[in-house]
């Protein structure tokens, strides 16, 4: 089923991150557990875990990976507890991963030299994910999860993550053999303001993608909207991954948010309920839907992200 839809909203107010119904407090919301599950020479990585607050034997599971352009730690940022605390009260077993930055650091020669250390900087994150996706999965019990019910959601670089996690999966590369089991599926891939990286294209040839939601500002400059390619080599966004889904009919949802920059990649509260009714209509009843909204507010407040490229972040 495909449903149209376009929505604009006069007098909505579009919320930055910093103007969300978030409390003041930043002692709260630390995580239930903090476990290390990767040790490259003196970088230890550690996963921290919200747990809900009921008693039932198995929750459904998001693995979060946080935004900040593989150059930022933002795990513990508070924002980030909130959501996860948030999630948690939800019903859901929240695991906020940290993940190798791997473009910290580095110098950059004009576009072109971006290409490399941007897909090592995808492939490392991407690889850090899904050894916290096996772990969930080998201590899905201890952890109260239903393994089958594993999502990935992502803000920016981590939205990046998340999808690039998919994208392996569904095409059995290397990477995803190593860390995945045979027959694995995530349950839901949400994405704000991410892309996919690939050399061959954007097809998924060994499994169909998981139900995806898809939510990106059309005048996003840092994580391209549309599609980049030269020589074979691509970087696409949602425009372009949306319109893969369409072609194939895959399950999916994509929010479109018109003349927005990547303050979309801020969005997790404003648009929270869209998160929930994802989680339930497409992941644990099941529809298969392949939804296409745009949102469009005419009053809403500009922000610097809305102006923000490679250059004004990797300088």
């Amino acid at each position: 089923m495909k449903r149209i839809l376009t929505f604009f909203a006069a007098f909505c107010l579009t919320l930055t991150l910093h103007a969300q119904e978030v409390p003041i407090d930043s002692a709260a919301f630390h995580p239930d557990e903090s476990i290390a599950f990767a040790q490259y020479d003196t970088l230890a990585l550690e996963m921290d875990l919200y747990f809900p607050s009921d008693e039932a034997e198995t929750h459904p599971c998001i693995i979060y990976s946080y935004g900040g352009g593989f150059i930022d730690n933002n795990q513990r940022h508070f924002d980030t507890r909130y959501l996860c605390r948030k999630l948690a009260d939800d019903g859901f077993v929240v695991i906020a991963t940290n993940y190798r930055l791997g473009l910290k650091g580095v110098q950059f020669n004009g576009v072109a030299g971006m290409v490399k250390p941007l897909e090592n900087a995808i492939q490392l994150a991407a690889e850090d994910v899904m050894k916290v996706t096996r772990y969930a999965i080998d201590y899905a019990s201890e952890l109260t999860v239903d393994p089958q019910r594993i999502l990935l959601m992502g803000s920016s670089a981590g939205a990046i993550t998340s999808l690039q996690c998919d994208f392996e999966r569904c095409n059995r590369t290397a990477l995803a053999q190593q860390y995945l089991p045979e027959g694995f599926r995530y349950a839901g891939i949400i994405s704000f303001a991410g892309a996919i990286f690939s050399r061959k294209g954007l097809a998924y040839t060994h499994d169909m993608p998981a139900p995806t939601l898809l939510l990106h500002g059309t005048a996003d400059r840092l994580v391209t909207y549309k599609q980049i390619k030269f020589f074979g080599i691509g970087f696409y966004g949602s425009n372009a991954i949306a319109r893969e889904f369409q072609d194939s009919h895959y399950a999916h949802k994509i929010i479109r948010f018109t003349d927005e920059g990547h303050t979309v990649a801020a969005r997790y509260f404003a648009n929270y309920d869209d998160i929930l009714w994802f989680y339930r209509h497409m992941v644990a009843e099941g529809h298969h839907y392949e939804i296409d909204e745009t949102f469009s507010d005419p009053f809403r407040k500009r922000s610097s992200w809305d102006n923000a490229d490679p250059g004004t972040l990797y300088k």
